[in-house]
């Protein structure tokens, strides 16, 4: 169905696949084991099954077999006949006869000519008998050979004898190495008799599972597109697919065609295959639901029996061929059709009479009042179906009331929908002005503000070029103002240049002291602030304060001490029970503006000093302030951050990855995802993934260079860079890179402490002692703004004390600052680095429990990589960290003998097997043979492959 040129990635569908394999242990064991895999069309039971099968290549023998859609009946034991031809094609026809025997074969060759003719007379209920004992005698003899998968597909399309069959199988054959799976849709249940004795017969017998696959999350839908596109998908693309396939895998794949864009108009087999179930329906039911297709994605009954002008038993009688069919879902107070592309291709095929005399007809109903329980806002749902119906002047004036209601209930995206729609009208009404008390400009003006809040910017941008088009400059300057501060404040989350010199120009504008200038006194500060230009700022927010007490304007008042108290921070002093203050002020004053900005900078300042319990106990809070005040997609990512760096320094990985989740799922501007991205290559660094560390890096360079971020995030890309070379085995590119934070540092005239210390650490590793020298000169006469830098500072010596003998005391310093900071993820470092310089100093007892404490709070925190590297420092210590005592460990790491890891240890070292059988007198023939020994017990291609794993699990010596 999909033209896409590759396979989506299996994705989700985890704890199905660990039911199944639980299962299969079952049935090696001599157990029959029955797997009744239920989803809905194009749900994913197929690949479900393929990658099950995948899974047991080589353990098992599978055959597979199919029943076959039939319009009038269903072809007799179709799956069974396929099973057997696969059997026929794996062993050939002797030997499956040789299993049966020659009275077998002839029952067979009923299904299969393989197997010969069969002359007797035909009498339906013996030979059923018959045929029946025969297969399961087969399956037997199959079994004890191996354990045996037998696979039916699609059973709703099944004849009445395979569905007898099938329980006959579950019945009869318990007590061997069998594993039926076989796959149906829940929905198709209702249609037939005999589909549904099946499948709870089936599974009421011993052994019996049900798995009924829900459709995809959007983190799983996903996965999926990023193996369809060979790319990570942006937000908006996976948003899109979510909503529109709703989470189907087959759906998913068909909506990405080959280039890898999204399809807007379904593909002919896509549209023809939802539509087929809907022509299917009875003449009734088919009109009604072209009637409900321009409801919406939901209707109510109240609304329905309005418009179709139907008794409630005769509108349930219409609907009821359509529930039963999955084409609708009935809740509690009306309908929605089964997913999102149904609804389109529905909505689609009408004709454009069709539409005007359906969206006339609701109109009619819902001109005369609300409808109760209708989902839809009243005079929402007025605009657009006097818009479909033609009625310019009656959409005009719902609109204008609709984006009335949306703004004071800050619905943005709404209010931007029905602006667009009083602006879609404006030409075909007369007296426009005279019906909603607006001119055109005005309208564009309250469209891109609404834009704005909505985080539209592309949209909003277009709406403020119109509308400075039209503006007039010479008598109207605090509308030019107002647009201005609008385009800078999108400039700037779409991290588009020009931002500042909006703000100048609009400031220039908006001389006299009105809330305007307030506004643009506000927004100039913090663009300032994120710029790292202080002092100007300091002389804006001074301004701010003054002109709120000659305003008396208490949002002005709150805003301004947010603007101080960010200045603060800047130079490393932080008043956080005065941050607290400004954030319960803003509460107060119900202005969910400033409390959202106030609630940005206590997280900020909390996460800044080291404060992550807080961090993680408020951060959610404000996270849902952002989404009860409509800025969820305009400011979410940016308040999500530190919650999710904060969870993340905590070990709560899991509630990190969710954390940034959410965020993705905002869609946010370009500034937004400069959180988003490097929220995921934080995560990723602790895993130790070099893949997503390196994919995220790619998508924040595939942002717009703005200048509002450019000097963080040029340093957070080198760090990247860094991290992910070195993780991925490739030291000598990792130590180049490092040679140029120094510059990077000079560069920006300001020390980024992460990059500093990643940068140190790569430095001893890949033993250049000149640079890291002058990372330690630099971290120790740069200031320190706050604790967590005063930690990194701390680390960032001791690394320099690897290089000429790891001090231990500066080791244990290190951890217990990390974890007074409850940071575990850091702590098991330093830890790990502990433990190796109690070791050298011949403190054992004290090393064994460093590796074992660092070991400990690395798994725990699911840094796997890290928590493998210390215990492997522990084995090449010969320290049992399993418990808790010293031993005669063997010396080698990862099954390989002692002379192996000698050999690996000059390997890694860059020694050829000619070298090393000279270091290891031993012949260069034997050289080779330990090296291929290696390669196949690190499950690794090439020499390099092993050597960068040994690097990354230091289980050598650094050169």
């Amino acid at each position: 169905m999909s033209t896409s040129l590759r396979r989506s990635r299996f994705s989700g569908r985890a704890v199905e696949l660990d039911s199944m394999e639980s299962a299969f242990r079952d049935v090696s064991g001599g157990r029959q084991r029955c797997f009744l895999v239920g989803a809905e069309a194009g749900g994913g039971k197929t690949r479900l099954v393929e990658e099950f099968a995948n899974r047991l290549s080589g353990r098992t023998l599978i055959l597979k077999g199919g029943c076959i859609e039939q319009r009038e009946s269903a072809l007799p034991y179709a799956p069974v006949t396929a099973v057997l031809h696969e059997l026929v094609q794996l062993r050939g026809a002797p030997a499956v006869k040789s299993f049966v025997g020659a009275e077998g074969a002839r029952e067979l060759a009923w299904l299969l000519p393989e197997f010969g003719e069969n002359s007797e007379r035909f009498d339906a209920g013996i030979a059923r008998a018959r045929l029946f004992e025969v297969l399961r005698k087969l399956f037997e003899e199959l079994a004890r050979e191996t354990p045996l998968v037998v696979v039916i597909e699609d059973i709703h399309w099944a004849d009445q004898a395979t569905c007898d069959l099938l329980r006959f199988l579950a019945t009869r054959l318990k007590k061997i190495r069998l594993m039926l799976i076989v796959t149906y849709r829940p929905e198709e249940t209702s249609a037939t008799n005999a589909l549904r004795t099946t499948v709870a017969d089936l599974s009421l017998s011993g052994g019996a599972e049900v798995l009924t696959l829900p459709r995809l999350q959007r983190a799983e839908v996903a996965v999926q597109l990023e193996g369809l596109l060979g790319r990570p998908p942006t937000p908006a693309l996976i948003n899109e697919v979510h909503a529109r396939c709703c989470g189907i895998p087959l759906f998913t794949e068909a909506l990405i065609d080959a280039s890898g864009g999204l399809r807007r108009d379904f593909p002919g087999s896509l549209n023809d295959y939802l539509l087929r179930a809907v022509r299917d329906m009875p003449a009734s039911t088919a009109e009604l639901l072209k009637v409900m297709a321009l409801g919406g994605p939901h209707i109510t009954h109240a609304l329905l029996r309005s418009v179709a002008n139907k008794a409630d038993l005769e509108l349930a009688k219409w609907l009821r061929p359509a529930i039963l069919a999955g084409i609708l879902v009935p809740d509690h107070d009306g309908y929605a059709f089964r997913h999102a592309l149904i609804h389109e291709a529905v909505r689609g095929d009408l004709i454009a009479g069709e539409k005007v005399a359906i969206h006339r007809a609701y109109a009619d109903v819902l001109e005369h009042g609300p409808v109760s329980s209708y989902r839809v806002w009243h005079s929402v749902a007025l605009a657009r179906h006097w818009y479909g119906a033609g009625q310019a002047e009656n959409c005009l004036r719902w609109a204008w009331q609709s984006a009335t209601e949306a703004a004071a209930t800050f619905a943005y995206a709404d209010q931007m929908e029905m602006l667009k729609l009083v602006l879609a009208v404006w030409p075909e009404v007369d007296d426009a002005i005279d019906v909603i008390g607006a001119d055109h400009c005005k309208v564009l003006e309250l469209a891109a503000d609404a834009a704005c809040w909505a985080a539209e910017a592309e949209q909003g941008l277009a709406f403020v070029e119109r509308a400075l088009a039209e503006v007039d400059v010479g008598r109207d300057k605090e509308q030019l103002a107002a647009l201005l501060l609008q385009r800078a404040v999108m400039r700037q989350h779409a991290l588009i240049p020009g931002e500042i010199a909006d703000l100048e120009r609009a400031l220039d504008h908006a001389l006299d002291s009105t809330r305007l200038r307030a506004d643009g006194l506000g927004q100039f500060s913090r663009a300032l602030i994120l710029r790292g230009e202080f002092d100007r700022a300091r002389r804006l927010g001074d301004e701010l304060k003054d002109l709120s007490e000659r305003l008396d304007d208490e949002e002005y008042r709150i805003e301004a001490l947010i603007v101080a108290e960010s200045l603060e921070m800047a130079s490393g002093s932080y008043h956080i029970d005065d941050l607290w203050s400004v954030v319960d002020r803003a509460r107060q004053a119900s202005i969910g503006r400033v409390e959202v900005l106030a609630g940005a900078a206590l997280l900020r300042a909390l996460l800044e000093t080291g404060q992550f319990p807080q961090v993680a106990e408020i951060g959610p809070a404000i996270f849902a302030r952002t989404v009860e005040f409509g800025q969820a997609r305009y400011i979410g990512a940016i308040i999500g951050s530190p919650l999710c760096r904060a969870l993340l320094a905590l070990g709560r990985v899991s509630e990190a990855i969710e954390t940034c989740e959410r965020m993705a799922a905002l869609d946010p501007l370009p500034l937004g995802l400069v959180h988003v991205f490097e929220c995921q290559a934080e995560i990723a660094l602790v895993l130790g993934n070099s893949d997503r560390i390196a994919v995220a890096a790619r998508s924040l360079r595939s942002l717009p260079p703005g200048p509002q971020v450019a000097s963080p995030m040029a340093a957070n890309l080198l760090r990247f860079d860094i991290e992910s070379r070195a993780l991925a085995g490739d030291m000598d590119q990792s130590a180049i890179l490092v040679r140029s934070v120094l510059t990077h540092c000079e560069k920006q005239g300001r020390v980024s402490w992460p990059l500093l210390a990643s940068a140190m650490r790569v430095a001893v590793d890949t033993n250049q002692k000149d640079v890291a020298r002058q990372f330690a000169d630099l971290a120790a006469r740069s200031p320190c703004r706050n604790v967590v830098e005063e930690a990194e500072r701390l680390g960032i010596l001791a690394e320099m004390s690897r290089s000429t003998g790891s001090d231990l005391e500066g080791w244990e310093a290190v951890a217990q600052s990390w974890a007074e900071l409850s940071q575990p993820f850091r702590q098991a470092y330093a830890l790990m680095q502990a433990g190796g310089a109690a070791v050298s100093a011949g403190q054992r007892a004290k090393g064994a429990g460093h590796f074992r404490r660092g070991a400990d709070l690395a798994h725990s925190t699911g840094a796997s990589l890290l928590g493998n590297q210390i215990e492997t420092l522990a084995k090449k210590a010969r320290i049992d960290l399993g418990n808790g005592k010293e031993g005669d460990m063997p010396k080698a790491p990862l099954g390989l003998t002692d002379r192996e890891f000698e050999v690996l240890r000059l390997l890694a070292a860059g020694q050829s097997n000619r070298e090393i059988a000279v270091n290891l007198f031993i012949s260069s023939k034997t050289a080779s043979v330990h090296v291929s020994n290696i390669l196949s017990k690190l499950s690794v291609p090439s020499r390099g492959a092993a050597a960068a794993m040994a690097h990354r699990l230091r289980i050598v010596d650094p050169a």
